[in-house]
């Protein structure tokens, strides 16, 4: 989630759970907030170190008592010894609360670390949802205002954010079905199956699948009584995605299920050979990538260009996010690589 949203959680739990000091507690839940994102300093590095290791071992189980402590430890020095103990417990509450919203988002965190990278997911929630922050800073404000009937709001907050972030789980779980029924009747070899967050709505979602000839895709708009369970009618009709001049998803709303188009990114052929150091990179960022698709192979005068899509961050009409582009010269070395949204010539 982006860094406001775990502030506002950080900061009304730090004034529902009792603490020696309102003023530091919010200072503490801001802190603890936003303590595992210090991976963020990774993108003033180098971007492909950045998405190698951002939600790394800061966003790990067994980094949260380390960072609680540590976080305690620091008021305790404030404060004396006996702040040590409530802000821990709060430590560990508003650390438990950022692990969990990263994991509801599509970007994969990796809570094993640094036993595995292995990334895990809810797929529940799109990176930056409104309605989930405005819930949080306004229970955070009513706190912060009064520990009396702001403490009521608050806790009357909390369990709106909680129940809205449950129903996002109850949809996903309805969109995750939808995409299932699509993709295994087309195709039922297919490798990979996902149903993902789209902004400003809990009910639109999109669909991918993946398997070796490409990547296709579907965006949709549930309707209300699939919160009840209720199996949405599904049809659909395939399309084959063109290979344009951007690198951009074709543009659209959100049909109900009903009126599925399903669109397909073929790959660009078999990725043409890499030299060690430009295959290194590659295989960082096909780590990272989720749905990976050669976009395009294509010449500039004696240099090859290569374009890799990670399609899990499709939005209708919008330029695709994390695009690789190696550039190789005449005789196969890479000459420039780099990570952002495509690049004109």
């Amino acid at each position: 989630m982006d860094p406001l949203t775990h502030v506002a959680a950080g900061v009304l739990i730090s004034q529902l759970v009792p603490t020696p000091s309102r003023f530091w507690g919010a200072v503490a839940g801001v802190a603890f907030g936003l303590l595992p994102d210090v991976d963020y300093f990774l993108a003033w590095i180098d971007r492909l170190v950045f998405i190698r290791h951002h939600r790394g071992f800061t966003h790990s189980i067994f980094a949260l008592p380390l960072l609680a402590v540590f976080g305690a430890g620091v008021n305790a020095a404030i404060g004396g010894k006996d702040w040590f103990r409530p802000f821990f417990i709060l430590g560990v509450l508003v650390l438990a609360s950022h692990l969990i919203l990263d994991l509801a988002t599509s970007y994969g965190t990796q809570i094993l670390s640094p036993f595995t990278r292995r990334k895990f997911t809810l797929d529940w929630l799109f990176i930056i949802d409104p309605y989930l922050t405005g819930i949080l800073l306004l229970g955070a404000v009513a706190a912060l205002i009064s520990p009396g009937w702001g403490r009521k709001a608050g806790s009357v907050c909390l369990a709106l954010a909680t129940a809205y972030f449950l129903i996002c789980g109850l949809y996903h779980r309805q969109a995750l079905a939808v995409a299932q029924e699509v993709f295994k009747e087309q195709n039922p070899t297919t490798e990979k199956i996902a149903a993902l967050p789209q902004p400003f709505s809990y009910r639109r979602w999109q669909l991918l699948s993946s398997g070796p000839e490409g990547v296709r895709q579907a965006f949709v708009e549930l309707p209300w009584a699939s919160l009840m369970g209720n199996r949405p009618e599904t049809n659909f009709d395939l399309e084959q995605v063109p290979s344009g001049p951007g690198c951009q998803a074709p543009p659209g709303g959100y049909p109900p299920p009903r009126d599925l188009r399903v669109q397909m990114w073929p790959a660009a052929g078999n990725p043409p050979p890499c030299p060690p150091e430009a295959q290194k990179i590659l295989d960082i960022y096909l780590d990272f990538a989720r749905f990976p698709l050669l976009y395009r192979v294509r010449s500039l005068g004696a240099t090859q260009i290569q374009e890799w899509l990670d399609l899990r961050f499709s939005v209708p009409g919008r330029e695709f996010p994390f695009v690789l582009q190696l550039r190789l010269d005449a005789d196969g070395r890479l000459e420039q690589w780099v990570i952002g949204r495509c690049r004109g010539d």
